[in-house]
């Protein structure tokens, strides 16, 4: 399946993600506070292990998303390599962005069909807001593993290159 061209450029990818970690931070808090806060009792052991273990296994996913991609082509200019780099990095950011919201998934809903107020909201959106920070923030150790990747052919997509400039 090709990616998307998002045609976008490093500053809007930097915005993507603080908007996404500030709507999720907030969705969460909501959250919290509508499923009753702290009023009710923390969770048995086992059930607050299974509402981190989707977060452990949405670590692994993610982490291995910038393997999927496929090292660019040496016939292409400067420009159009740089845009392309631009575009890998912001689809795989998307994807690593589903892939953790989605193992909170769990604990909204155990949150909301559960007696434990918000208890499963703090056990599974801390950690998960945590990773999807370290995930989808273009980090020099987020857009150089992207850009290993695209320049594996030999050509340079100038992504860490427009990272660093800003």
């Amino acid at each position: 399946m090709p990616s998307a061209e998002y045609n976008t450029t490093p500053r809007e990818i930097r915005n993507f993600a603080t908007l996404q970690l500030g709507l999720t931070g907030a969705f969460l808090l909501a959250l919290f506070w509508f499923c009753g806060a702290t009023d009710a009792s923390y969770p048995p052991p086992w059930l607050a292990g299974a509402l981190v273990v989707p977060i452990v296994i949405a670590a692994v996913f993610a982490e291995r998303v910038w393997l999927s991609g496929k090292p660019l082509a040496g016939d292409d200019d400067a420009v159009r390599l740089k845009s392309a780099g631009l575009d890998a990095f912001a689809a795989q950011t998307v994807r690593k962005m589903l892939i953790v919201e989605a193992s909170m998934l769990p604990a909204v809903i155990v949150g909301f069909v559960g007696s434990y107020g918000g208890w499963p909201i703090v056990i599974a959106g801390f950690p998960g807001i945590l990773l999807l920070a370290w995930e989808i923030w273009p980090t020099l150790r987020n857009v150089s593993r992207t850009a290993a990747m695209l320049d594996s052919s030999g050509v340079d997509s100038g992504l860490i290159e427009g990272f660093s400039s800003l």
